[in-house]
């Protein structure tokens, strides 16, 4: 992604050049379609959280954790689990705003 390209789409191009996106799977144009939920479900994901302790985390089924997975893997256009947890590592700024993380900030990629 080009820093024109973030300008379009509204995503700081800052977030994604410290990111460094190019090797990062994943759709940035993706992350404003993520619910409140998903977005919870995928920041515990990138913490290397398994279904059940997001499940009891968040006071949810572990089939919704695995329905939100879905769901945000197909958003996102990332094909597992692994690619994922790697987007929300490096996209944490974008995908939870500040004050508004069930994990906290997790330090910033280089």
């Amino acid at each position: 992604m080009t820093t024109q390209d973030a300008l379009e789409t509204g995503i700081d191009p800052h977030i994604t050049a410290r990111a460094g996106v190019g090797s990062v799977p994943g759709d940035l144009a993706g992350a404003p379609l993520l619910t409140g939920r998903e977005r919870q479900v995928l920041v515990l994901i990138g913490g290397a959280a398994g279904n059940r302790v997001i499940a009891r985390r968040l006071g949810i089924a572990e089939r919704t954790v695995k329905a939100h997975l879905s769901s945000i893997m197909g958003k996102l256009g990332v094909s597992s689990r692994l690619e994922a947890a790697l987007f929300a590592y490096a996209h944490h700024e974008l995908i939870c705003p500040a004050g508004q993380c069930p994990l906290g900030h997790l330090p910033k990629v280089q």
